[in-house]
């Protein structure tokens, strides 16, 4: 039967997995410079947060059984806990930034042409022109 560690690291697994994937793949993958760079860092960046919580979970049982005081507890937590705060948001701004690094911004839709008689669905009716003058 899995302990405490085990199913800690089950759970874990499927997050690790992708984040190793997402790295191997941003290596191996022809992408443009910039983007590139983004994503190899927000995904190292998200990695080492998943590794650094991973630790703290299998870690904190062991000092709790140790006999640490809930003063140290609390104190290592503090070290953790804004580790964890800056590099979750920065590594998902780092992969955002990927998705968007290099993209063209597009002008307003282009209208849609109109037909004679016909307008596209949501246009207003094309104006009709005066008729002609056959003694002209």
């Amino acid at each position: 039967m899995l302990g405490y560690a085990g199913w800690q690291l089950l759970i874990q697994l499927p997050t690790l997995l992708v984040l190793v994937t997402g790295l191997v793949l941003a290596l191996t993958r022809r992408l443009p410079r910039g983007p590139r760079g983004l994503l190899l860092g927000g995904v190292a960046v998200l990695l080492l947060a998943a590794v650094v919580n991973l630790l703290w979970v299998l870690v904190f049982p062991h000092l709790i059984a140790e006999g640490w005081s809930a003063t140290r507890v609390s104190r290592l937590s503090l070290l953790f806990a804004p580790i964890q705060a800056l590099l979750h948001p920065a590594g998902l701004a780092l992969v955002i930034g990927a998705a968007l690094a290099g993209r063209r911004a597009t002008g307003p839709e282009p209208t849609p042409p109109r037909f004679a008689g016909w307008p596209a669905p949501g246009t207003p009716p094309a104006p009709v022109p005066p008729p002609r003058d056959p003694a002209a």
